[in-house]
């Protein structure tokens, strides 16, 4: 047990210092033993997009969100000394994204936005959905985000 928190503390630091293909491998490695831990694949969906690796990235955002949405919406962004806001502004100033698909883009933003406003991602999974109407993926994602808004609604 002492290993598993060595490791995700090592990752959590690669984390901090933005060390994102470092923090990457100690995450997965933290997993392989606490394949549960929602804390390290929150952190995972960051490394994975800063990595590239949206495919990964998606497929972890949307198992996250579809077990506890609320998990991700409650970023203290200060406070989890969370990177979204300096990642958007990194991936909106880049005015080559030749590397990404139109799709991957809004991935991207969809995902990194839930970690700062709900609506802003909303928006970004809908584009993705208008775009790609037969996306099973999209359309799940915003029924649980119509689910948690809904649920907010009522309490």
């Amino acid at each position: 047990m002492a290993d598993i928190y060595m490791s995700e503390m090592l990752a959590n630091q690669y984390f901090m210092v933005r060390r994102f293909s470092d923090a990457e491998a100690a995450f997965e490695n933290v997993l392989l033993n606490d394949p549960g831990n929602k804390a390290v694949r929150k952190k995972l969906i960051i490394c994975y997009i800063n990595n590239g690796i949206i495919k990964k990235a998606l497929d972890t955002f949307y198992d996250l969100v579809k077990e506890d949405i609320s998990f991700i919406i409650n970023t203290d962004i200060i406070g989890d000394d969370c990177p979204c806001p300096e990642l958007i502004e990194r991936f909106e100033k880049l005015n080559d994204l030749s590397s990404f698909s139109f799709v991957n883009k809004l991935e991207i933003f969809g995902m990194l936005w839930l970690y700062c406003d709900i609506n802003k991602s909303i928006t970004y999974f809908e584009k993705l959905k208008e775009y790609n109407p037969s996306q099973k993926l999209y359309k799940d994602i915003l029924s649980i985000y119509s689910s948690y808004t809904l649920s907010r609604i009522r309490t």
